[in-house]
């Protein structure tokens, strides 16, 4: 990235004060008295059930099927599968959607299966695409697709750069007939399915139906026109019946959706990892490729580790997005001291936004543990209530520090030269220090 690119993110974060959400709600997670029951979670994680339902209108869901995929090349193989038996729906809402290899075969399969009459719609991000690639997919309305772009300026922000703004789309969501979701990081472009580390899930089962109801928020923004998405009548029985031989999948898992959007006067994304690293008794471990978290979260962290709890992040040596790299070597002194175990992934960008805890609970989703994700953006996340696929997703974890990492140490840190803690101090104090 650019200095002028630096210097206009940091400007960005300025004029919106990472929020006019932020001040309000810095540290606060609401006290949640519920006596509701949730069954399939645990007595322990009521609370945060309780919690997110307040925050987001979504409760748990039971009786669904859930896949991992850490590897882009297994999911994209399940997802052209999947796009191409579709026969009633295909709904997409997306941050960006490249007509390179992979793009262009999506494409292609969203051409015909409109034209055979398959209800096909996609919501972009109107700043995350570039322009060519924008005019490409627009000829696909001449098949019978419908495609919308998200775009909500802020202020005056778009004149300063509009590719900047915030209050952007970083959503990924993906519906196949009513009775297949995926979640997760990974955009529509090759590097995604064939190079970088990422994280997305795939869900069949009730929280299907939850998972529509925010790809309809979405769409009531830009589209208020179109009618109501398909939803499977019986999601419980397409759970059951959903099988992948080749991969690995975890039935009747306890599933909540967890939407985020800086149009609400609550934090829930904030408040969930928050409430996940204060309740946390063995383990919190997390992949994260951008920073910083609001001041409130950080402390999270420390504190977390400070009493004993394992803590450990993921992320990559080397980020796609220049400034990140600072930024999040910014933090690194404080929270090795107070005890945070640290692996910079060597080779592709990480791009994964996932956590673990307790060998219980799942998150997995399209934010980042930073400002943009908790206090700008509009986000998604899928919680797992889960000890068979947290567990499955912890051993990955496990085994990446040992292939992909390099652990950092708190000499190295102290270590590094003048012009490099320069660099880190100067980033941070840019765009890191709004919250």
């Amino acid at each position: 990235m650019t200095v002028k690119r630096t210097f206009l993110l940091a400007g960005t974060l300025l004029l919106t004060g990472c929020g006019y959400r932020a001040p309000l709600y810095q540290s606060y997670i609401p006290e949640v008295k519920d006596t509701t029951e949730y069954p399939g979670v645990r007595l322990a994680y009521k609370e945060l059930a309780a919690l997110m339902e307040k925050d987001t209108g979504l409760e748990p869901t039971q009786g669904n099927t859930v896949t991992l995929f850490p590897d882009g090349r297994q999911k994209w193989n399940i997802l052209k599968e999947d796009l191409e038996y579709a026969e009633k729906a295909i709904y997409i809402d997306h941050y960006r959607f490249c007509t390179d290899s992979a793009g262009t075969l999506v494409e292609n399969i969203l051409r015909e299966k409109a034209r055979g009459g398959v209800d096909v719609r996609i919501i972009l991000d109107k700043p995350a695409n570039k322009k060519e690639h924008l005019e490409e997919l627009s000829t696909l309305k001449e098949d019978g697709v419908k495609l919308d772009l998200f775009h909500r300026p802020v202020m005056l922000l778009d004149y300063v750069g509009a590719n900047l703004a915030t209050h952007r789309d970083h959503r990924k969501i993906l519906l196949i007939d009513g009775q297949i979701g995926y979640v997760g990081g990974r955009n529509i472009q090759d590097e995604y399915f064939f190079d970088w580390r990422d994280a997305d899930i795939r869900i069949t089962g009730p929280a299907v139906a939850h998972l529509s109801s925010v790809y309809e928020e979405n769409q009531d923004r830009v589209a208020p026109q179109l009618g109501p998405l398909y939803v499977e009548k019986d999601l419980k029985k397409a759970a059951r019946m959903d099988n992948l031989p080749e991969m690995t999948q975890f039935s009747d898992v306890t599933v909540q959706i967890i939407p985020d959007s800086p149009d609400d006067k609550v934090l829930p994304l904030r408040n969930c990892f928050e409430w996940a690293l204060y309740s946390a008794k063995k383990y919190f471990w997390f992949y994260n490729p951008y920073t910083p978290p609001p001041a409130s979260t950080l402390q999270a962290l420390k504190d977390a580790a400070l009493r004993g709890v394992d803590v450990r992040w993921i992320v990559p040596d080397n980020n796609d997005i220049e400034i990140m790299k600072g930024m999040g070597e910014s933090m690194y002194k404080d929270l090795l001291e107070a005890g945070v175990r640290i692996y910079e992934w060597l080779g592709p960008v990480m791009h994964a936004k996932q956590f673990m805890m307790d060998d219980y609970l799942l998150g997995v989703g399209s934010a980042n543990m930073d400002n943009l994700s908790f206090f700008l953006n509009y986000e998604v996340m899928t919680l797992v209530y889960d000890e068979n696929t947290t567990h499955h997703a912890a051993n990955t974890f496990l085994s990446e520090l040992e292939e992909h990492c390099e652990k950092i140490t708190l000499e190295e840190v102290r270590n590094w030269g003048f012009f490099r803690k320069l660099r880190n101090w100067v980033v941070r104090f840019l765009a890191g220090s709004l919250t």
